[in-house]
């Protein structure tokens, strides 16, 4: 079989090309050099069964969604895209009518919606549609440093611990390790960025949006939304339990190392977080255990989910057959080999609960629970989430570095996004 591997960084050296009479079909995503190999080793098994194929694959580092929307338009799509509902959000691609509808073609490619988690499944779906196979998915969770837990007497918390125990702990890990009036070891963080804190303001009754997704004021400053703010920007201010305001601004791997080195024992996260941790449990380095995201007062627990999807524009010239390769991307052969890798959660249920029955971490079970009180995101339907999305951080910047009134942040940032979103999309 002839195929051609195509790197973002790495398209200008060109490849060598098969015979003319070659259907080449081209796949787009953002896949990293481990996930990279995996997602060849799926494409392999297409090109076994379609002789006369070849498949063309980028990985894009940057500007994803700008360069998918500018080769759709410009007529020159991929013919299978990756999509999410978060930074590369498919819903201004549905909204827009730029992807096919794959829900007439679920018979001819064997898909059966139903052994997809439906809360996974709704980030693609609108009334008579589907646009997209569901990939993956990651639920917020909370993960916890074992060995911290025990050095300070701690137990590990149950499934049902509430923000009132997430604090008690937290201040339980924080301490002065050798007697210099400094604390070395605390008991989490709290990043600025949206998509972590977005679960905690639904879990005190709060939210972001009008239910309509039209309209901010009145939902990012209401009370309950402003509970959950306050919370997490206390945690920092009031409680000091993190170990410096500035590392609030610093990106996923600094957080990872403060874990790792035995320096915060909570860190709320996704799946994302093993592939990079295994080695340390393996090593024996680390001990690790995951909690779902603590309950507020009585209600039920609640986290969000972020998933992604293997969609097809709708000028593909190989129309039909990109929608047989997508559907191949997400069958329970190629979602079983990616999850040995561990990046995201199957979004195929059984092949989830393969996975955690098999699991010699022990931790997958805490996010088989999570994902059965998963809520999908803002980004799954507000076709301008990129622009609203852009603004929330400045609320904990301006609460926690500049000391400025809550309520006075919220209402300032809620008016800005309520102009975004009465602003069409072609006059911005």
């Amino acid at each position: 079989m002839k195929r051609c591997w195509l790197l973002a960084a790495a398209a200008a050296l060109g490849c060598t090309r098969a015979a003319d009479q070659d259907t080449v079909l081209r796949v787009m995503a953002w896949a990293g050099p481990e996930e990279r190999v995996i997602e060849e080793r799926i494409l392999d098994r297409f090109l076994e069964q379609h002789p006369g194929i070849r498949i063309e694959y980028e990985s894009i580092s940057s500007n994803y969604r700008e360069r998918l929307l500018t080769s759709i338009v410009a007529g020159t799509p991929p013919d299978v895209a990756l999509l999410d509902n978060g930074s590369y959000g498919a819903a201004p691609f549905i909204a827009r009518g730029l992807l096919v509808n794959v829900a007439a073609y679920l018979d001819r490619v064997g898909v059966d919606t139903s052994a997809y988690y439906p809360e996974v499944l709704g980030i693609f779906r609108r009334p008579g549609g589907l646009y997209a196979f569901p990939k993956d998915f990651n639920p917020i969770v909370v993960y916890l440093n074992v060995d911290l837990f025990e050095e300070a007497g701690v137990p590990l918390p149950a499934y049902d611990w509430s923000w009132d125990d997430f604090l008690r702990i937290a201040r339980q890990l924080t301490r002065d390790l050798d007697g210099d009036d400094r604390n070395e070891s605390f008991g989490t963080l709290v990043r600025r960025v949206f998509y972590l804190w977005q679960p905690w303001v639904w879990a005190a009754g709060g939210d972001v949006l009008s239910p309509d997704g039209r309209r901010a004021s009145g939902y990012l400053n209401s009370p309950e939304t402003e509970r959950a703010i306050k919370f997490l920007t206390d945690l920092v201010t009031v409680h000091r339990v993190v170990p410096s305001v500035d590392v609030q601004r610093l990106e996923s791997a600094i957080q990872r190392n403060y874990f790792l080195t035995g320096r915060i024992g909570m860190v709320t996260i996704g799946h994302w977080w093993l592939p990079n941790i295994r080695r340390y449990i393996d090593e024996g380095r680390l001990r690790v255990a995951v909690a779902p995201l603590p309950r507020f007062g009585d209600r039920e627990p609640i986290t969000v989910i972020y998933a992604a999807g293997w969609a097809v524009p709708y000028n593909t010239r190989h129309k039909k057959l990109a929608v047989e390769l997508a559907a191949h991307l997400s069958s329970a052969e190629a979602q079983r080999m990616r999850a040995e890798y561990g990046l995201a959660i199957p979004s195929l249920r059984a092949i989830h609960e393969e996975t955690a029955a098999t699991d010699r971490y022990g931790l997958e079970d805490a996010f088989l629970f999570a994902a059965r009180h998963g809520r999908m995101s803002w980004g799954s339907t507000v076709e301008d989430w990129a622009h609203v999305e852009v603004h929330l951080p400045d609320i904990f910047d301006r609460v926690i570095f500049s000391n400025e009134p809550l309520h006075e942040v919220t209402t300032d940032v809620a008016r800005r996004i309520d102009a975004i979103l009465a602003t069409p999309a072609s006059a911005r």
